[in-house]
């Protein structure tokens, strides 16, 4: 791993966690004690953390920049997994339903393989792969440029396509969410084709693990009360349960088994 994809998986795994020891964190990415000492030195530079006796926290007021698709895979699975069963529950056969691209939509498309009648419009590589498999679902891809590493597409293009036509649901991750400042992506191109994609939307449900919540991102392109329901794991407050209900949306909160 060379030194600048280590420092960003270093913000993944703080930001996850957020803290952790120096030696857990060199323990973790299977190097020196004092190369991680060093990482947190220029990313605390960078203002993503903050150094601490031994260790190192997320910088609260930092704008987070977004991780790569590949590390995003092993974040979280369970919780995204729960999201996505649960999610199913509002899909009815016949319906035209938009998915969004990303780890929790993909999930989310897996469970949807015995349907019988779905048409399905996706920006995602790997949603389009999963879904072309099951002769029942008609696949719509989103054309456009290519965003490298994140396995999707965006732009201009697939915004104009997206503008031609309407669905019955949309299906949506958010990169974070807070109930002040609603759903953000730190790309501006991403955030352009999400909004599109609401526009065009009877329905919008936003499916969203616990770990995404008072987080914040770059540019904003929805807020709370433009979907129906918002499906999360059980790692979320019941403060904050109580005040996105105050906005008027309602969530599903799915808990682990014990």
């Amino acid at each position: 791993m060379f030194a600048r994809e280590r420092k960003e998986a270093l913000v993944s795994y703080i930001r996850r966690y957020r803290k952790a020891s120096i030696h857990e964190l060199a323990r973790e990415f299977q190097v020196t004690e004092a190369t991680i000492r060093t990482d947190l030195k220029e990313l605390e530079k960078e203002n993503l953390v903050i150094r601490t006796h031994g260790g190192a926290m997320l910088h609260h007021g930092a704008v987070e920049k977004e991780d790569f698709l590949s590390m995003r895979r092993g974040q979280c699975q369970d919780e995204k997994s729960l999201i996505a069963n649960e999610a199913t529950k509002y899909v009815e056969e016949g319906d035209i339903i938009l998915i969004d691209s990303g780890t929790t939509m993909l999930k989310f498309a897996q469970q949807l393989v015995d349907f019988h009648n779905l048409k399905v419009v996706t920006n995602d590589f790997n949603i389009a792969l999963e879904l072309q498999r099951s002769p029942s679902i008609e696949v719509v891809f989103v054309g456009g440029t290519v965003r490298n590493r994140f396995e999707c597409t965006f732009g201009s293009l697939g915004i104009e396509f997206l503008k031609k036509i309407l669905v019955d649901k949309i299906f949506l991750s958010p990169n974070a969410v807070s109930v002040n400042q609603g759903l953000t992506t730190p790309n501006e191109e991403t955030a352009a084709m999400k909004r599109t994609m609401l526009s065009i939307a009877n329905e919008a449900y936003m499916l969203c693990d616990s770990s995404k919540i008072g987080r914040k991102t770059f540019y904003q392109f929805a807020q709370l009360n433009e979907f129906k329901r918002m499906i999360v794991d059980d790692g979320i407050s019941n403060q904050v349960v109580k005040e996105i209900e105050e906005t008027g949306l309602k969530i599903d909160i799915c808990k682990k088994k014990q």
